[in-house]
């Protein structure tokens, strides 16, 4: 079973499928209550992470890029979106959901005050 951590204001499970759902750290709702959540402490570690994960698949991308151009000279002429997409989607999709499993076993989220 998927760890899951409870809605502060419902009590329902949020799963790591319903954090994995969330656009960004920023925007999370409850599935159930659409109750605004905030999580402050392991978002900023996770962040942190993103920042050198990120410029990391940016670096592999231009490099499965340049090695594949050299076989196949179509590949010059592809965006690199398109490789990236391609190659390391599953990666960054297995790095999302290792992001959602810790937010759930040591995130705490708490109802976001109305501004």
């Amino acid at each position: 079973m998927d760890p899951f951590i409870s809605c502060p204001q419902c009590t329902n499970p949020i799963t790591v499928k319903d954090v994995m759902h969330f656009s960004s750290p920023w925007t999370m709702k409850c599935p159930y209550c659409d109750v605004k959540l905030k999580e402050t402490r392991i978002t900023p570690f996770l962040l942190l992470a993103a920042a050198g994960i990120v410029p990391l698949f940016l670096f592999l991308t231009v490099q499965i890029k340049a090695f594949a151009a050299a076989y196949w000279p179509v590949v010059e002429h592809v965006p690199t979106i398109i490789v990236f997409l391609v190659t390391l989607y599953p990666i960054y999709w297995m790095y999302e959901r290792a992001n959602a499993i810790i937010l759930c076993k040591k995130g705490r989220f708490q109802v976001k005050k109305k501004e």
